[in-house]
C-alpha cells in the first residue's frame, strides 16, 4: 500500500492546479471533479499507471468532502447557469468513501444543470445505482473492454474482474432514467471484435458509445501486443463500424453538450519563475506540491522538507494544470 495523503483545508493545499484530484476547468460548462486517486484494478493499458501496482505514483490522494464542496461552489458560481459536473479520477471514482454525498451535495448547486461520472463498474451495485438516480445522475460511462471474461480480466489486471457483474450493472443503468455510455479503449489489434461486441451491446441497451483510442503516454503502462496508430486510421475503422452496424459512432462536443464558458482566470504564464511553499509529496516519483497564490503545482525533481520555500519555473499551465521545476 502506497502512502495516503488526505487534503483538507488545513493542508493548504489548493484544489486547482493539479491534474490528478481536485476541479479542472478546461474552459467549457464541463467541470471535472477528482476527489480521489484510488484505483481497485490495474489495467495493462492504463494511460497513468494507476493502481496498487503502480510503479510511478508512491502516493494517492483524498480529498475532505467539505474542503471539496467549497472549491466546487465557487468554481460553478464562476462558470454561471448550465454547468455538467463530472465525477472522475485518475483511478476509480467509487472508491472515494463520501461519493453519494458529494453528488447529493452537488446536485442541489444553482448552475449546476447536470451530473454524470465516469467508473470501470466493479463496485457498482444495483442499490447504489438506485441511489444514484434518486439524487438525479444523468449519464454514467462505463469502462468495458471486453464481453469476454478472460480477456477482461487480463486487460483488468486482476483475477478479480467479473465481466458478468459489469453487464448486469450496464442492463440495470439501462432501464434506469440515468443515461448509459459505454466507453471502451479500442487496442488495435488486440480487441477489435470485443468492440464489435460492445457495439452490438450499446445496440441493445440504447445505450451510448465512446470508443476511445489507445494511447502511449510518458507515465502510462503498455498493453504491448496492442498497435498504435494514427487518428486517421482511428477514424477511418470508426467509419467502418459506423457502416457495418448501420450507427453514428463519433461523438462530438455537440452530442456531449459541451459548450464554451468563461474559464478560471489563468494565475501563472509558461516559463514565469516564481517562489512557492512546498506542501506535500507529489503523485509522481521524484515530485513534490507546491503552492503560490491559491494555486497547486506539480515540482520536479524536487526533494525539498515541508514548509520549505522553492524556486520555481512554470513549465506548463494548459487548463490551469501548472507543472514546473526546481530553479
Amino acid at each position: 500500500m502506497n502512502q495516503i495523503i488526505r487534503i483538507t483545508k488545513e493542508s493548504g493545499i489548493p484544489l486547482v492546479g493539479l491534474v490528478f484530484i481536485g476541479c479542472i476547468d478546461r474552459g467549457t460548462n464541463l467541470l471535472q471533479i477528482r476527489p480521489t486517486s484510488f484505483c481497485n484494478l490495474n489495467c495493462t493499458f492504463c494511460s497513468v499507471d494507476s493502481g496498487a501496482y503502480s510503479t510511478t505514483h508512491p502516493v494517492s490522494y483524498e480529498v475532505e468532502i467539505n474542503y471539496l464542496m467549497q472549491w466546487v461552489k465557487e468554481i460553478v458560481e464562476y462558470k454561471g447557469p448550465g454547468v455538467e459536473a463530472n465525477f472522475d479520477s485518475v483511478g476509480e471514482i467509487l472508491t472515494y468513501p463520501n461519493f453519494l454525498q458529494l453528488v447529493e451535495e452537488t446536485v442541489k448547486l444553482e448552475n449546476v444543470s447536470k451530473i454524470s461520472m465516469q467508473t470501470n463498474g466493479t463496485l457498482l451495485s444495483k442499490n447504489n445505482i438506485d441511489k444514484l438516480e434518486k439524487l438525479g445522475m444523468g449519464q454514467i460511462n462505463l469502462s468495458i473492454n471486453s464481453l469476454n471474461n478472460e480477456k477482461a480480466k487480463l486487460f483488468s489486471g486482476t483475477q478479480d474482474y467479473d465481466v458478468q457483474h459489469i453487464l448486469e450493472m450496464a442492463e440495470i443503468i439501462s432501464k434506469s432514467k440515468i443515461q448509459l455510455l459505454l466507453a471502451p479503449v479500442f487496442m488495435p489489434g488486440v480487441n477489435d471484435s470485443d468492440i464489435e461486441d460492445i457495439i452490438q451491446l450499446a445496440q441493445k441497451l440504447n445505450a451510448k458509445l465512446g470508443i476511445q483510442k489507445y494511447e502511449i503516454y510518458k507515465y502510462g503502462r503498455q498493453h504491448k501486443p496492442a498497435k498504435h496508430i494514427n487518428w486517421w486510421k482511428f477514424y477511418k475503422q470508426i467509419e467502418q463500424w459506423e457502416k457495418k452496424y448501420n450507427t453514428r459512432l463519433k461523438l462530438t462536443v455537440e452530442d456531449m453538450r459541451i459548450e464554451k464558458r468563461k474559464r478560471l482566470p489563468q494565475i501563472f504564464e509558461k516559463g514565469e519563475k516564481i517562489t512557492v511553499e512546498v506542501k506535500a509529496p507529489g503523485w509522481v516519483k521524484g515530485q513534490m506540491i507546491g503552492v503560490s497564490k491559491n494555486r497547486a503545482i506539480s515540482i520536479n525533481n524536487c526533494k525539498r522538507n515541508m514548509n520549505d520555500k522553492v524556486n520555481v519555473k512554470i513549465l506548463e499551465n494548459k487548463n490551469e494544470i501548472y507543472l514546473a521545476e526546481e530553479i
